[in-house]
């Protein structure tokens, strides 16, 4: 009988993936792990794989980056079959499996889905007015960030700095309210990140004080001139951005962000890498929201703080 059914999309990461599953399988096949392939075709296609695969009763496995990891453990848990979803980091972006301990190798990836540990995670639900929902393991953000986005999921520039670059010369600040459980922000804001986890961007930490395993969301509410902001995004890599004085900082298990100005061009909303339209947005965050097959350590932490000296949460360096 097979158990796990793997989901990629063989055009990501420039094609890689493609070339990289062959590993996948040697991987998986000498750790005598029962498993079918099954290849995305289309932008949401992992989202009704994961959702019809879950329901045949699969443990669902994807395997690329960031955009696949959301797509399918959307699928999984929008199938409320409560069977256990995975991951086998492949992508240019790897943070949705880093937020429940995958470190960047696939050998160890197939690893961890052999050993089949599992725990449960917080994850956020994110819901616009007119219905459209997303769930997600990492980061929602608007405004500057989703942009940037926008554009990378556009292909419109393969270099990520120079998206982010490009991105920034054009960019106009806008007013925001944001609405929390205990607190409400209205002002300007070049972007305003929600983190069940702490990074994005393929490692970039505006939220890093963030854990899935407590229940609430990090914000970060970020009002930074451009050439500040410029500088500013190489220390998100060592997390070593917080406490910043152009930041607030706040925790809430649900957050709602509109436009505090009617008039004012929209920020869009994206969720995990994935643009789920514009404002208003509501959040909310699911303690324990869905269990996932992972590491019994957070691996990814581990070898984040053997390069830098610290573990991206801890703030006082």
């Amino acid at each position: 009988m097979v158990d796990h059914a793997i989901i990629y999309n063989p055009i990501a990461n420039k094609g890689k993936v493609k070339e990289e599953i062959e590993d996948v399988k040697k991987y998986l096949d000498n750790l005598n792990v029962s498993y079918n392939l099954h290849a995305t075709e289309h932008a949401e296609h992992a989202i009704q794989l994961a959702n019809q695969l879950a329901k045949e009763g699969y443990r669902v496995i994807g395997a690329g980056g960031d955009g696949t990891a959301n797509e399918v453990l959307h699928g999984v848990i929008t199938s409320n079959t409560g069977v256990l979803c995975g991951f086998i980091p492949m992508g240019s972006g790897n943070d949705i499996p880093a937020a429940v301990g995958y470190r960047e190798d696939i050998k160890r990836a197939c690893e961890i889905i052999a050993e089949g540990y599992s725990s449960k995670s917080d994850i956020g639900h994110a819901k616009r007015d007119d219905g459209t929902e997303r769930y997600f393991l990492g980061i929602g953000s608007q405004g500057f960030d989703s942009e940037v986005a926008r554009r990378s999921n556009e292909n419109k520039e393969k270099n990520y700095n120079m998206i982010i670059i490009k991105a920034l010369f054009s960019w106009k600040t806008r007013d925001v309210k944001v609405t929390m459980d205990d607190d409400v922000f209205e002002g300007p804001a070049n972007l305003v990140a929600v983190g069940n986890s702490g990074a994005y961007g393929s490692g970039m930490y505006i939220c890093q004080r963030a854990q899935v395993d407590d229940g609430l969301f990090d914000i970060s509410i970020v009002n930074i001139s451009k050439l500040k902001l410029l500088v500013q995004f190489p220390k998100m890599y060592s997390a070593s951005l917080l406490p910043h004085p152009d930041i607030k900082e706040y925790r809430s298990k649900k957050v709602r962000i509109e436009m505090l100005n009617p008039d004012d061009e929209i920020y869009l909303s994206q969720v995990d890498g994935e643009i789920i339209g514009p404002l208003p947005v509501t959040y909310e965050s699911i303690k324990d929201g869905y269990e996932f097959i992972r590491p019994k350590i957070n691996e990814a932490a581990e070898e984040f703080k053997e390069k830098y000296g610290h573990y991206f949460w801890e703030c006082t360096h």
